[in-house]
């Protein structure tokens, strides 16, 4: 298998961090990954559906993006690195630390928010970053930027020098080719008027005050205006403090600012300065030091501990809070262009030191032998049977869903072990082997054990929890609707659902194309979305359902075939054993029996149903139609027309939860089955496939019985059917009640790929854990 790195690239996803030295330091060190011994490897971007999406520019770095931090482990060996552990939500990576197949690597970069005051201003940002740095003993391997981060990191979390391997900061090479490209400006001492840069930021630590004043008193002492060229990232309110600062008006100051600059703009403004000036009080590397060397401008620079790395002569060092000190050091390269092109030679090392490539190969080579020399293989010994969570519904959870997960549970027995989280009452009712790990919450991310965790999807309340837990990890989905439209409704409200829907469909939603949308007619979109975006994989029931996602949304999950969830032996299908099941349950001896199996639903037919059965007896078919599935909210409407049509005495529903015998006994006593869809989109039938399993000839709309691979003797109606069409089937039927053994081998055929244990052996095949 090949072998992975996952790489959290949320700090490029990041405006505030994409363009500074933390976001273009991390994404160097992924542009020389090919050029290492990773290039091989494949590198899977972990990203924030909630951030903006990242520049082609950044996206190309990764083999694959995806929003689900929640992989299945296998057996190829697995990186985790974070390029900025101490900026975003933690959370977000818990299974990449708590699992022992991953080797974990961290980019430092600085303490700042802890060293110095201010960034810390409450208990709960205090304790926010402990937990960060707490969260830190769990990494194998440490890239801090500087010595200085290095020693604070040995400090603070208690680690050896050995887990470390100093990088330094990566200048982007764009800045070398655009230095080699440009004719070098003439002698910046010579210029009418001379200036100095410097580089700011809106961060107090950057301390620009020192400058702006050594820089005031500068042009005071020489009567005449000596620039400073301000580059950097600032606002209007920041701007203004500066020039309040520089105590003259915006039109006559000697500050000038150059905001959002090209690369080639900052090089021709730094090959033009007589010096940069960096006077930040405190950093964990310095990148306009290094950044100006590039471009052959001498740097003067405070005396913090990372600047003192870099610059050596005390000619170019000055205290943070000393502005007649830099003044005085400014002053005498104004006027003494031999020291000015000391200074420059001599950081001029600086240059080569951090190119991209160089860092890079620094950082790769580091990984590699770390990851060669790490205690313990990286492989990881597994146990026989891979072990799986499961977060789903299931018995006595009253749904499909619940019955179709235990199943898959227990069939899988011995191709692997289970824990179920789930949010159904205790005690749980369906055997099987299995761990009964608890309610729906995000331990599994936070255990070792698991190869995989799979979320159980569907759209219903007894999934809301799951839905929680997958929007923030993602993860392997096994989606058991066509769509999610009710669930979403359900979850968010009115007003947050059409907030929601205008939003994945760019326009705005009025109630009523909503209530259209829950009523499954002509759905704007099938509100899979946010599942699509985070399951990896996306595991679906149908070869239509499949077909009708990639159609909409241009990607093409895995379907393993649906599976009955009842099974029936061939003497249960007998006709002996048929008679003795109806006299039992009291059906009129003579009686054409049909059943519609499932929670009865308008959607499903419900009407239809009642019309084709008022029609067949019309001809003089002695039907009864059974609903074996709850009737709850709709038993009134069901009665409303049946005694419409006068057929009341030949309709039989229940309010309540048909037992499994119950089911049972219907699907073995029943001539017909009738499982119809108003709506298509590949939407899978259990009821349909039980039908299939127990070879009952079946009505089923032509979407459905394409969707369950439907063998010959379940006969389709239109998809938008009518109750003459259903009758006339059921008719044919009537007329030609051959024994079910003529079914047996197109049963047996279907039920060789349709059948859980098949399933099972699928699924660890597509979670890749087998």
């Amino acid at each position: 298998m090949q072998p992975v790195v996952y790489a959290d690239f949320r700090c490029l996803q990041d405006p505030r961090y994409r363009v500074r030295g933390i976001g273009r330091h991390v994404a160097a060190l992924f542009r020389t990954r090919r050029k290492s011994a990773f290039s091989t490897w494949k590198v899977v971007a972990l990203t924030d559906p909630e951030s903006p999406k990242l520049p082609p520019d950044i996206a190309s770095l990764a083999d694959e993006i995806t929003c689900s931090t929640n992989p299945c482990i296998d057996s190829a060996p697995s990186v985790f690195i974070d390029g900025t552990p101490m900026t975003h939500d933690t959370r977000f990576s818990l299974r990449f630390l708590n699992h022992p197949h991953f080797f974990r690597a961290a980019v430092l970069h600085d303490f700042i928010p802890l060293d110095w005051p201010g960034y810390l201003p409450t208990l709960g940002h205090r304790t926010d970053y402990l937990a960060k740095l707490a969260r830190l003993r769990k990494f194998d391997r440490f890239f801090p930027v500087s010595e200085y981060t290095a020693w604070r990191a040995s400090e603070l979390l208690g680690a050896s020098r050995r887990q470390m391997t100093v990088t330094g900061s990566s200048v982007r090479s764009s800045l070398y080719k655009l230095r080699d490209r440009l004719e070098l400006a003439s002698d910046p001492c010579a210029q009418s008027e001379p200036y100095f840069v410097i580089v700011v930021a809106t961060d107090v630590r950057k301390n620009p005050e020192v400058a702006i004043k050594a820089m005031r008193h500068l042009n005071l002492l020489y009567g005449r205006r000596i620039p400073l060229k301000v580059v950097g990232h600032y606002d209007h309110d920041y701007k203004n403090k500066l020039l309040q600062l520089a105590g003259s008006s915006k039109r006559s100051s000697f500050l000038e600012f150059h905001h959002n600059v090209s690369d080639r703009d900052l090089v021709k403004l730094y090959q033009g300065a007589i010096a940069t000036v960096v006077p930040s009080h405190i950093e964990g590397f310095s990148l306009p030091v290094v950044e100006a060397s590039v471009c052959g401008c001498p740097v003067v620079a405070s005396t913090c501990a990372a600047h003192m790395e870099l610059i050596d002569l005390e000619e170019a060092l000055f205290a943070s809070d000393d502005a007649a000190a830099l003044c005085a050091k400014l002053e005498a390269l104004l006027n003494n262009p031999v020291l000015r092109d000391s200074l420059r030679a001599s950081q001029a090392s600086l240059a080569q030191r951090f190119h991209q490539n160089g860092v890079g190969e620094r950082f790769w080579t580091a990984l590699e032998t770390a990851i060669k020399h790490r205690h313990g293989p990286v492989v990881i010994t597994k146990p026989q049977k891979p072990r799986l969570a499961f977060l789903s519904p299931y018995p006595p959870d009253e749904s499909g869903v619940a019955r179709y997960t235990a199943m898959t549970i227990r069939a899988g027995e011995h191709l692997f072990q289970s824990d179920l989280y789930t949010d159904a009452p205790r005690p749980l009712t369906f055997d099987g082997t299995f761990r009964d790990a608890g309610p729906v919450n995000l331990t599994p991310s936070l255990n070792s054990r698991y190869d995989g965790i799979v979320s159980v999807i569907g759209n219903s309340l007894c999934h809301a929890n799951i839905f929680k837990v997958f929007e923030r990890c993602g993860g392997p989905c096994i989606l058991h609707d066509a769509r999610l439209t009710q669930i979403y409704h359900l979850r968010l409200g009115e007003e947050g659902f059409l907030r929601f829907a205008a939003r994945l469909l760019g326009r705005p939603v009025s109630v009523e194309e909503a209530y259209n949308w829950l009523q499954d007619r002509n759905p704007a979109t099938l509100f899979l979305e946010p599942i699509i975006e985070r399951a990896s994989p996306l595991i679906v029931h149908t070869v239509t359902q499949q077909a009708e996602i990639e159609k909409r949304y241009g990607i093409s999950p895995t379907v393993l075939p649906g599976c009955p969830n009842s099974y029936f032996a061939f003497d249960e299908l007998t006709g002996s054993r048929k008679q003795a099941v109806r006299e039992q349950h009291g059906i009129p001896p003579g009686a054409f029996l049909i059943s519609s199996f499932g929670r009865v639903d308008p959607v499903k037919g419900m009407e239809t149903c009642i019309l084709a059965l008022e029609l067949l007896r019309s001809w003089k078919i002695p039907a009864e139609l059974y609903f074996v599935g709850s009737a709850h909210v709709y038993s009134s409407e069901i009665d409303r027309i049946a005694s419409l049509y006068d057929v009341a005495s030949h309709v039989h529903a229940q309010t309540g939860f048909i037992d499994e015998d119950t089911y049972r006994d219907f699907v073995i006593a029943s001539d017909a089955a009738i499982q119809l869809r108003t709506y298509g989109f590949g939407q899978f039938s259990a009821s349909l496939a039980d039908c299939i399993s127990a070879a009952v000839p079946t009505i089923a709309t032509s979407d459905l019985a394409t969707s369950c691979d439907a063998p010959s003797y379940v006969k389709s109606v239109p998809d938008r059917f009518s109750p003459l069409q259903v009758a006339e089937q059921l008719a044919l039927i009537s007329e030609d009640q051959a024994a079910r053994s003529s079914h047996e081998d197109a049963r047996i055929a279907y039920l060789e790929t349709h059948n859980f244990e098949y399933y099972g052996k699928r699924l660890i095949e597509v979670l890749g854990v087998g």
